[in-house]
């Protein structure tokens, strides 16, 4: 039986900001602890699709990231995302480098009062390497 891949927590770091990245494999990677991540309190589960496509004889990777939360997203630019899974695996989405994740924030206003009005983030990654694992 395969263990849950739920997306229950994000956190979020300025992609100049990290500490001690170093890859490891091609589909991982290892991050100083000292990292200050900060939390963003979502809806769970939130919704993470990783694919990849060979394009004009280059193989890209895409990680597409959507969640709900109720806290207005302040800061969404070069931002990196750090994404544990209900079977406590960590995912990472951007690095230090270009090209940086693009975040997209709809601020809905439903007109239905039983419809969410959390606000919807989606993250868009796309990179010539895996996403990888933080191990």
């Amino acid at each position: 039986m395969n263990s849950p891949k739920n997306v229950i927590g994000i956190d979020r770091l300025q992609s100049g900001s990290i500490v001690g990245l170093r890859k490891l494999s091609s589909s991982s990677v290892s991050i100083s602890s000292s990292n200050s991540w900060k939390n963003i309190p979502i809806k769970v589960p939130a919704r993470l699709t990783i694919s990849d496509k060979v394009d004009d004889g280059v193989r890209l990777h895409t990680a597409q990231l959507v969640f709900r939360t109720c806290d207005e997203p302040q800061e969404i630019e070069r931002m990196v995302y750090r994404c544990k899974t209900a079977d406590g695996k960590y995912f990472l989405i951007g690095n230090n480098d270009r090209p940086y994740p693009v975040t997209t924030v709809n601020d809905n206003h439903p007109d239905n009062m039983k419809d969410s009005q959390l606000y919807e983030v989606t993250v868009n990654y796309t990179s010539a390497e895996k996403i990888p694992y933080i191990q």
